[in-house]
């Protein structure tokens, strides 16, 4: 659990600092502290894929191998050298878990692109078709997906990280989130005795977003079900439909 008086400061590690790296972001860390906040999240610090990219620069969100560091944001010790730097600073580190889709080059859809969604075409696909430099994974498919993707996020909890912020959580099956906190936090406890228990936040989607993905014919899980399933937090686009309704949006 979290408590409800944390406040979490968000970081976009390329456009953070004029150097665009983790380690330069180490000395904000204590101007962020004295604001008052208790948690620093850092957008993906993956490599980004190649293929079909967005731009020059591409999306964060188009990981190409969730086991790696951006080389542009740093190297595993500059990494170590923040989540100790945090730490000292009594702040927690949330990172980003991407887990509906990978860059179309990525790592995974290389070596197993039969753990993908199939287009008309019969090569990996997506369920949003403007989401056009990402493939889905396919949950179905096979439970090595299950069982590599959850020993990444085991990785990434050895490595110091406190919480997982879980993008668009609500198109991954509940059953995965659910199993996935559980083995997550099947640590050691003499390793990890003086650290709580990690924190997961669910990206939830818009109602609307929700409907449409079901209507066409795709598991999405709500916000009580997230909830329900493994998460200490969701977004609250529950709340925000009935603020439209209200407010005439």
């Amino acid at each position: 659990m979290i408590p409800e008086t944390d406040a979490i400061y968000q970081i976009y590690p390329r456009n953070f600092t004029k150097e665009g790296t983790l380690r330069a972001a180490i000395p904000q860390l204590g101007r962020i502290e004295a604001m008052g906040f208790d948690w620093v999240y850092l957008t993906p610090i993956h490599p980004i894929g190649k293929a079909a990219r967005k731009g020059s620069l591409g999306s964060p969100y188009a990981i190409y191998d969730y086991r790696a560091i951006n080389h542009e944001l740093g190297s595993e010790a500059d990494f170590a050298a923040f989540i100790d730097a945090a730490h000292a600073h009594r702040l927690k580190v949330m990172i980003d878990v991407v887990y509906n889709h990978t860059s179309p080059d990525s790592v995974l859809a290389r070596e197993h692109p039969d753990w993908f969604l199939q287009g008309p075409d019969g090569r990996p696909g997506r369920k949003c078709g403007d989401w056009s430099d990402v493939v889905d994974f396919d949950y179905q498919a096979s439970p090595h997906l299950w069982v590599e993707l959850i020993d990444t996020l085991s990785m990434w909890r050895d490595r110091g990280v406190d919480g997982f912020r879980c993008d668009v959580a609500s198109l991954v099956p509940a059953d995965f989130w659910k199993q996935a906190r559980v083995r997550v936090n099947q640590y050691d406890p003499g390793a990890r005795k003086e650290r709580a228990p990690l924190v997961w936040l669910a990206e939830s989607v818009h109602p609307a977003f929700l409907r449409r993905m079901r209507q066409d014919g795709h598991g999405a899980w709500s916000e009580p079900e997230l909830h329900a399933a493994a998460f200490d937090l969701t977004y609250d686009y529950d709340g925000w439909e009935r603020l439209e309704v209200k407010i005439g949006v």
